[in-house]
């Protein structure tokens, strides 16, 4: 969306700012906004912080002792490690070793020796181990990081929206009452005219001025509320440079069509079963319940015993990638093992037991907040529908309203009715209009909680 400071500031006359370019601008340029998408970053990051488990190692070992001016043994070995997947260890390494009193086993031929192999885990590890953990689970966190972003952005926009709906009444009420000061202002002049004519008593005359005072009362608590609700719409506005609008400054108006919008149907029909798994906050335990999976298989392969096979061919020099064939192999390699295992595992079962206890956690709270989800669904769908049944009702008793209000005013000419009766009837014009703006927008701060719901914003 293009946006210019000049939109808000400085204009010669109002423009009207819809609620989708509102939103449209709070996502855009708001301080949570841009935090939220910070998330994508992190995670990005968190997987590569992941991704360095595969990273390869360098390695070296050096060491010499010369006494009273022999070489006892002088020995340099780099290796080089390659992680690979299923926990298997690619290795490389060569060493040179000389000196006097080398113990026979590290003898080496004068041109070095260089070792290709493999360590392979065939117990504990076999399945997942750390680092493999540890990449999933990387994995599992960009669709979290994700997730939270929305959460972040939902909240942000049901706040915002919620701002918007309260300026638009406000704005909707001030307009009604500005028009009734005006017309109570043209009876009240029309009436002291009549009264300097000698056509009314002077108690018509003082009815018309309190009328008019009453209605330029609450005309000024309507403008207060108009003014205090630009105020926080404006807290969700900002300029490109991470500056806050100065709501003085602010020309613009609500969109009043927005009032008049019911709820797309799409959202209407949606189930509450389905809402209850679509909606972030559901998402969110989803997503732990698969990092915690992760844990309790890492601690299953936790229950094995240790037992990793080394093995791997031998080179004289620093060729490590010569004489691949089997008679040489058979006389040219290097093969052990390593075995070890706890002879109860009493740690190992008790950090399962409890992995699993975790996830049986996360699960109850997971149905809850299913639960509690649908609920809240089923509860503002029934306030949508309410409202939008009260609506319809009360804009056709203000369709009878201002029909009672024309046939008074017709009979007034006539001399058949009186100012009080007009006043009366108009009174309740005003008050009908009143609570049909507050029934939208009640209608439209429930349409706005439907989409924050289904994640639909």
């Amino acid at each position: 969306m293009f946006f210019c400071t000049a939109y808000f500031v400085s204009l010669s006359q109002d423009k009207t700012l819809s609620l989708d370019e509102y939103l449209g601008i709070v996502q855009q340029y708001h301080p949570i906004a841009k935090q939220a998408f910070l998330f994508n970053d992190k995670a990005k990051l968190n997987q590569r912080m992941a991704l360095g488990g595969f990273d390869p190692k360098l390695s070296a070992e050096k060491e010499r002792k010369i006494f009273d001016g022999t070489t006892y043994y002088n020995y340099f070995t780099p290796e080089i490690k390659l992680p690979l997947w299923y926990g298997i260890d690619l290795k490389g390494s060569y060493t040179e070793y000389e000196g006097s009193f080398v113990s026979p086993e590290n003898k080496v031929p004068k041109t070095g020796l260089s070792y290709l192999g493999l360590n392979v885990p065939v117990g504990r590890g076999l399945f997942i181990d750390d680092r493999r953990a540890a990449l999933k689970q990387a994995r599992i966190y960009q669709s979290v990081a994700r997730n939270e972003q929305q959460i972040m952005l939902n909240d942000l926009f049901l706040d915002a929206t919620q701002s918007y709906t309260n300026w638009l009444n406000a704005y909707q009420n001030t307009k009604v009452y500005t028009n009734a000061v005006r017309l109570a202002q043209i009876r009240f002049d029309g009436t002291k005219q009549l009264f300097t004519n000698g056509d009314k008593p002077a108690i018509d005359t003082l009815e018309a001025l309190i009328l008019l005072q009453t209605r330029q009362f609450k005309l000024n608590e309507y403008q207060q509320q108009l003014n205090n609700s630009k105020n926080a719409l404006s807290a969700f506005l900002w300029l490109d440079n991470n500056q806050a609008i100065d709501p003085e400054k602010l020309q613009i108006n609500p969109d009043s069509l927005v009032f008049e919008n019911p709820a797309p149907a799409q959202l209407l029909q949606t189930l509450p079963a389905t809402i209850a798994q679509q909606n972030p906050e559901v998402q969110a335990y989803i997503f732990k319940l698969q990092e915690l999976d992760i844990e309790r298989r890492l601690k299953l392969e936790e229950i094995k015993p240790t037992l990793n096979f080394n093995l791997g061919i031998l080179n004289a020099g620093r060729d490590g990638f010569q004489n691949f064939n089997t008679p040489y192999v058979n006389n040219n390699q290097k093969f052990g093992f390593s075995f070890s295992m706890p002879l109860t595992f009493t740690k190992q079962r008790a950090a399962y037991s409890l992995s699993k206890l975790k996830i049986q956690d996360a699960t109850f709270i997971l149905n809850d907040k299913q639960n509690q989800i649908a609920n809240k669904w089923r509860n503002y769908l029934n306030d949508y529908y309410t409202f939008t049944n009260q609506i319809a009702l009360f804009e056709q008793t203000q369709a009878n309203n201002k029909a009672l209000l024309n046939g008074e005013e017709t009979k007034f000419r006539f001399g058949d009715s009186s100012l009080f009766l007009i006043n009366s009837r108009e009174q309740k014009v005003l008050e009908t209009q009143e609570k049909i703006n507050e029934l939208k927008a009640k209608r439209l701060k429930t349409i706005q909680v439907l989409k924050y719901l289904s994640n639909s914003f």
